[in-house]
């Protein structure tokens, strides 16, 4: 498959994971407003989030899931704990980052 052809199934994935997730956030919302006990809700949230989540991993880097994954456990230990805690505090950077720009234009 070609690059394009990838991020053309990713965004599908993505676009999917998300509608679904978004549902179940939304039916969450109006079950505990109508007053509605759920106790494991959250873990089927959570599928249709993880299904986007690799759909947003293969529109940004125009590869298949499944090969990163074999690239990643490909790595030596000690390299998947470097790269993975600098993933860690760069993706805490950009969020700090958006939620400070927002903050600061809303109040």
């Amino acid at each position: 498959m070609t690059s394009s052809q990838i991020r053309k199934r990713g965004l599908k994935t993505l676009a999917l994971g998300g509608v679904v997730f978004a549902a179940i956030l939304c039916l969450m919302y109006w079950l505990s407003a109508h007053r509605h006990r759920f106790h494991f809700a959250v873990i089927a949230a959570s599928l249709p989030f993880a299904y986007a989540g690799s759909g947003f991993i293969e529109v940004v880097t125009g590869s298949p899931y499944q090969r990163l994954a074999q690239s990643w456990m490909g790595l030596r230990g000690w390299q998947r704990g470097v790269l993975g805690t600098f993933i860690v505090f760069a993706a805490l950077v950009i969020i700090l980052c958006v939620v400070t720009f927002f903050v600061m234009m809303f109040t």
